[in-house]
């Protein structure tokens, strides 16, 4: 079979990938959409659709394609594949009512972080955000090692997503410095404009990086100095408790440490 050997990608999956991502940042697409974003063929296109389709990955209807609802199945199942999601959850549900903030668990996968639990309902396009320019994705960058920063700089970029994201890799790289000698990363309306939070790691049950918490909201609704006082508090205090949480539950997380085989 035919592979990219730029990190032994195979073309032809990446193509579907790709047509599926459309059709859900499109929220539905058509084929001309389709068509019109994509370099492929009718042709291909609808093989693509087609196997999508028969997959159940993807549902057409009244002549557009929909991303189906069997995502749930992976998307529960991903939530699920750690026992210490369920600990970090059933820890952190109750700040968002005491502290009116909303709370957040995120986990880094291929470079990207994605939330596991949110506080309130979110559009899809909040799920998968990047790491340099939200809380969670700073806190987590400043616990990893240089090589691996770096590998996620050079596949994911620093893309601009308001006047305060940052771009410049040194800056971001002085950024996290900060973040690792206070113990927590701040999120300056860098992600989305007029939001702002604060993220900090979770050491999973073999030290190493779980995930990050973070707490946020509207800055006209959490004053800054609201935020990294009392919120702070807060969430190195729920940290430490969730920590000790995995650590006394050891006994039925061990699913979770490496394999000694």
């Amino acid at each position: 079979m035919a592979t990219n050997d730029a990190g032994n990608v195979h073309k032809t999956t990446e193509q579907a990938i790709h047509v599926l991502d459309a059709i859900r940042r499109g929220n539905g697409a058509t084929i001309s959409d389709l068509r019109s974003e994509f370099d492929l063929s009718r042709s291909t296109l609808y093989t693509h659709l087609n196997t999508l389709t028969d997959a159940g990955l993807v549902v057409r209807e009244n002549g557009r394609y929909w991303v189906g609802t069997r995502f749930k199945e992976f998307s529960v199942a991903a939530e699920n594949r750690k026992p210490s999601y369920q600990l970090v959850k059933n820890e952190i549900q109750y700040l968002e009512e005491e502290f009116e903030a909303e709370t957040e668990f995120l986990v880094e996968e291929a470079g990207r972080v994605n939330v596991i639990y949110h506080s309130e309902n979110i559009d899809h396009s909040r799920v998968r955000l990047h790491a340099h320019n939200t809380a969670a994705g700073k806190a987590i960058l400043a616990d990893l090692p240089d090589q691996r920063v770096e590998e996620i700089l050079d596949r994911h970029g620093l893309p601009q997503q308001t006047a305060n994201t940052i771009t410049d890799r040194d800056e971001l790289y002085d950024e996290l410095a900060t973040v690792a000698e206070r113990g927590y990363a701040y999120n300056n309306s860098e992600c989305f404009d007029g939001y702002h939070g604060i993220g900090a790691t979770v050491n999973g049950i073999d030290g190493s990086i779980l995930g990050a918490i973070t707490l946020g909201g509207p800055i006209y609704r959490i004053p800054e100095k609201r935020l990294k006082n009392e919120l702070v508090d807060a969430l190195r205090n729920t940290i430490d408790e969730i920590e000790d949480s995995i650590e006394s539950n050891r006994a039925i997380i061990t699913s979770e440490l490496a394999s000694e085989k």
